[in-house]
């Protein structure tokens, strides 16, 4: 007998060498073969029959096989071909071809025995659980791989019932369920579900499993076949699935956050508690409903605009809205939205976290009214501040009128300095920032002022200022000083630069330097008496400058020359401190 087990593509995977002597070719030579290659001769015929059995599942008894071309010794191919499905995973994964030369009469004996025996060899190789049952339901036969799985022999279960086998004897739960199935499949059903089986040491291993009748030709059922395949890793990530998927569902059920998910067409997918907490609807009632039923209507065109965004794929950064509750309120809220992907990366709709930031809302709007009550509070204060100090002014002026022409100078050099300050608490009321003044706006107003407090155009004196500050600004600590400084610095250049010339310069000049503000105020007077100390008895003005440049933590710099002198205070950021020196 000639026995051939090809492959779904009728390529030849085993062949006995009473087949190959029948083919008048060598093993080798056919062996990975296409059925055209090593039977070119009958392929027209055989090939048909092979496919018929691939594509139905059903065997092809005793075929008459002729060749259309006479053989090298001038005789004609004439065989006798049963063809049988092996099945695996419910389909022919093989066909097994029995073939002898019709000449034979002992054909139908020989095709039976030897048969029945590479049938077994067959299975014998198989992964798979393969047996044989009695319409009783007693095992015949199994193949070895369920066998030695178990660590048991064919002798250890041949002859009892299926359901009593070692596989199945530690559940009587899946002992009646075999029961169940095989009278469903004595009536020529076939069944098919997972069940644990056991094998070597007790250990239960989960297979995909199936009973299923087999039929002679007169479609009568002769036996019951069980088959089975290992499902065990299958089994495993289905579980570590469900473990994860139980792991998020537990983040999700227990976040703070409120996590909504959604389909691309704003229809509510999931609702988690925290979402029933924020905005009052249980999740039966918003699930399958349209996200925009808790949007105000002026928020209905921010969802659309998202939605788009979403379905190109791009995550949409936290940002701050407003949603209204159950009961009507508005509930303020801080969402990110993600996209759903599925398996094969296709957004499939959006997952939305919202946190509650109502009470931070709340506490906003308190300190935003409290700050705007100290804001008014605060120009008020500078308000009258500054009217005190123009009383304070009002005062010296009328006490300078009736006082000697000494004295009212000195009265006059008092309620320049007063008008300093004020003017650095009027600019302060006028601006929208009350912790800083700008320099050069403070510088330009005190130009103005003193031009009219010391008649500097009147004297024949040009007041001049350069600014380079490019809006820097001072605090009122630092800037109360800074302008008594350059108050200081001006009178002091009226009064003495040019008392021997009728006419003169005085330039204020800000630059910025990498770690300082420097203010330089330089003339072309006479310049500074020989041996010019600062502290010195020379007057008030030479007294109050270092002070106020102390205060300032600034640096002092004095140079000084028939052509005039220049003076500058470098005042450093913050955190850095200078020594003033004469």
């Amino acid at each position: 007998m000639g026995v051939a087990i090809l492959d779904r593509n009728l390529y030849l995977q085993y062949i006995n060498s009473r087949h190959a002597e029948l083919n008048h070719l060598k093993l080798e030579q056919q062996l990975g073969k296409h059925v055209r290659e090593f039977l070119p001769h009958a392929a027209d015929v055989v090939e048909p029959k092979l496919q018929f059995v691939i594509d139905t599942g059903r065997p092809l008894i005793n075929q008459e096989i002729r060749g259309s071309l006479p053989r090298a010794d001038g005789s004609y191919l004439y065989r006798l071909a049963s063809y049988y499905p092996v099945m695996a995973q419910q389909k022919v994964s093989h066909v097994l071809a029995l073939i002898r030369d019709a000449a034979v009469d002992d054909f139908q004996y020989q095709l039976h025995a030897e048969s029945q025996q590479r049938l077994l060899q067959v299975l014998d190789n198989l992964f798979a659980f393969v047996g044989v049952l009695d319409l009783d339901g007693t095992l015949i036969n199994a193949n070895r791989a369920p066998l030695e799985a178990a660590g048991i022999s064919l002798s250890d279960v041949i002859g009892k019932k299926f359901w009593d086998c070692y596989w199945w004897s530690y559940c009587p739960e899946t002992q009646q369920q075999l029961k169940d199935v095989i009278a469903v499949c004595l009536q020529g059903g076939i069944s098919r579900f997972d069940v644990r089986v056991r094998m070597l040491n007790g250990e239960l291993v989960w297979i995909d499993f199936m009973l299923a009748p087999l039929r002679n030709q007169a479609g009568e059922i002769t036996h019951l076949i069980p088959s089975g395949i290992d499902i065990m890793k299958r089994h495993q990530s289905e579980a570590a699935l469900y473990q994860s998927e139980e792991r998020w569902r537990s983040v999700i059920e227990s976040s703070d956050d409120a996590i909504i998910t959604k389909s691309l067409d704003g229809l509510v997918t999931s609702w988690n508690p925290a979402a029933e907490r924020l905005l009052g609807y249980s999740c039966s009632e918003m699930v399958g409903q349209p996200i925009t039923t808790i949007f105000p209507p002026s928020k209905i065109s921010e969802e659309q605009q998202i939605m788009k965004r979403i379905a190109s794929g791009e995550r949409v950064a936290s940002f701050e809205t407003e949603r209204i509750h159950r009961n009507g309120q508005t509930v303020y809220i801080s969402i990110t939205i993600s996209p759903l992907r599925d398996r094969a990366g296709h957004v499939i709709g959006a997952c939305k976290l919202a946190r509650d930031i109502s009470p931070q809302k709340q506490q906003l709007q308190m300190l935003e009214r409290a700050l705007e009550e100290k804001t008014v509070l605060l120009h008020e204060v500078h308000h009258r501040v500054k009217n005190n100090l123009q009383i304070v002014s009002s005062l010296l002026n009328l006490q300078a009128r009736k006082a000697s022409t000494e004295v009212a100078s000195a009265l006059a050099e008092s309620q320049g300095r007063i008008k300093a300050m004020a003017l650095i608490h009027q600019l302060l009321y006028e601006s929208s920032d009350m912790s800083e003044v700008g320099l050069s706006d403070f510088l330009k107003s005190l130009i103005s002022l003193s031009v009219s407090m010391y008649g500097i155009e009147r004297k024949g004196i040009q007041l001049r200022l350069e600014d380079h500050s490019q809006g820097v600004s001072l605090d009122m600590q630092r800037m109360i000083p800074c302008g008594l400084a350059v108050n200081e610095l001006l009178l002091n250049a009226v009064k003495h630069a040019f008392s021997q010339t009728e006419e003169g310069i005085i330039v204020i000049r800000v630059v910025l330097e990498h770690d300082s503000i420097c203010i330089v105020v330089r003339d072309n007077g006479c310049g500074l008496p020989p041996g010019f100390q600062w502290k010195s008895s020379y007057g008030l003005g030479s007294q109050l400058i270092p002070m106020f440049v102390h205060q300032l933590h600034a640096e002092l710099l004095t140079q000084s020359s028939s052509l005039g002198t220049t003076i500058s205070i470098r005042i450093p950021a913050i955190g850095q401190e200078y020594n003033y020196a004469g």
